[in-house]
């Protein structure tokens, strides 16, 4: 019905240029004829490509490899959300996963990957987004917080990391800034300290590069320490850190957080500080690197967050959680990728310095903080007279 009141109404209205102008009748029939057009031409054996490509070319444009793509199909299938829309054909479950694959690991507009997978470009786009949504439900079965035995392993496996270790490391903190495209209205809030709109990615990640907790989406010109208090992590290291560490563990980060007994930070005012001091932020930051490199990782395999476009924040913090579980999914199958994390080779303007006084948590002193200074100096005298 509303598709032949679109048909009656297009032809009065072009009757009516046609009475103005004779000659447009040309102009109405190519007009005419391209509304009740039915189809476009499209890739339609971007599939059978596909399953001809050898391994090494699979992973080069997919950044997983084939086992890596089975692992994760055997965990969504029971989670995925089928497209039923009427009218439109139902997308096969094997395309929407290499579908999202592709969308996460390149930087092709919707409208280039419907048409290499053959769909338009709203289709294509609702459909990854679906997956996406069904892919965060593994959240908790791919990021998981050492508990028991993990916690004892992963504190052994930063023991195992380097010679000059942390001890008690449990993971390390920080946050990322991923480059997005924000809503003209909203530019002010997201424009973080290097000029460029970003939402902020929390990440604590082991001693293999794993993510363990991850918290995305805040605007990026929040500070680290204003993310972190916001976060579950946070609230809980900040009021009831029994819940999730034991006593003598800790996370490393840097100066951006509060200085708690679970939370090891730097010293600040580096040119004041004694030799004790200097050594121990030099073992705490040779340590704590580890969760740059994850993140140099993460943003090296997965370029879609090199710049995220979306609809939304909720969507865009979709795509990160989902990059970080592949991310996750891949390490554990021992999928590796050679990248460069070096900073003066990659642009990686996603790590950036909070090196102003942070002033989140200027409020007196708190037992939990002045247990962490105690814990901070006892390490610092230990390494300083090893």
């Amino acid at each position: 019905m509303e598709s032949n009141l679109s048909k009656c109404i297009l032809f009065f209205g072009l009757n009516y240029l046609d009475d103005k102008n004779n000659s447009l009748d040309k102009k109405k029939y190519l007009l005419f004829n391209s509304l009740l057009k039915s189809s476009k031409v499209r890739i339609t054996n971007f599939m059978l490509v596909i399953s001809l490509y050898d391994d090494l070319d699979f992973k080069c444009h997919f950044r997983l490899t084939r086992n890596s793509v089975e692992v994760l199909m055997c965990k969504m299938k029971p989670y995925y959300i089928r497209q039923t829309n009427v009218g439109r054909p139902v997308v096969d479950f094997k395309k929407a996963t290499l579908m999202t694959i592709w969308y996460l690991s390149n930087t092709e507009t919707f409208r280039q990957i419907g048409d290499r997978f053959g769909l338009n470009r709203g289709h294509a786009c609702r459909t990854i987004h679906k997956y996406l949504q069904s892919l965060s439900i593994l959240l908790d079965d791919f990021i998981i917080w050492p508990k028991g035995i993990s916690e004892t392993i992963t504190v052994q496996e930063f023991k195992n990391l380097r010679l000059n270790y942390m001890p008690n490391t449990i993971g390390c903190i920080d946050g990322c800034h991923i480059r997005i495209h924000s809503p003209k209205y909203k530019r002010s809030e997201y424009t973080n300290r290097k000029m460029f709109q970003s939402i902020v990615l929390l990440a604590v990640c082991n001693a293999n590069l794993e993510f363990t907790y991850i918290f995305s989406g805040w605007p990026g010109s929040s500070h680290d320490a204003r993310v972190f208090k916001n976060s579950s992590l946070g609230d809980t290291l900040l009021n009831n850190p029994q819940e999730i560490v034991t006593k003598d563990v800790h996370i490393l980060g840097d100066s951006a957080f509060p200085l708690l007994e679970s939370l090891i930070v730097p010293y600040k005012a580096v040119h004041i500080l004694s030799e004790k001091e200097k050594l121990f932020n030099k073992r705490l930051s040779s340590t704590r690197v580890v969760i740059e490199q994850a993140f140099g990782l993460l943003l090296g395999r997965f370029r879609r967050l090199k710049s995220l476009e979306a609809k939304s924040i909720r969507l865009m913090s979709l795509t990160v959680t989902g990059a970080c579980i592949l991310h996750n999914l891949v390490l554990k199958n021992n999928d590796l990728m050679k990248i460069d994390t070096d900073t003066e080779h990659l642009n990686l303007d996603h790590l950036i310095e909070e090196t102003e006084t942070n002033q989140e948590f200027t409020v007196p002193i708190s037992r939990n903080q002045k247990n962490g200074i105690d814990k901070r100096n006892m390490l610092a005298s230990r390494f300083y007279e090893d």
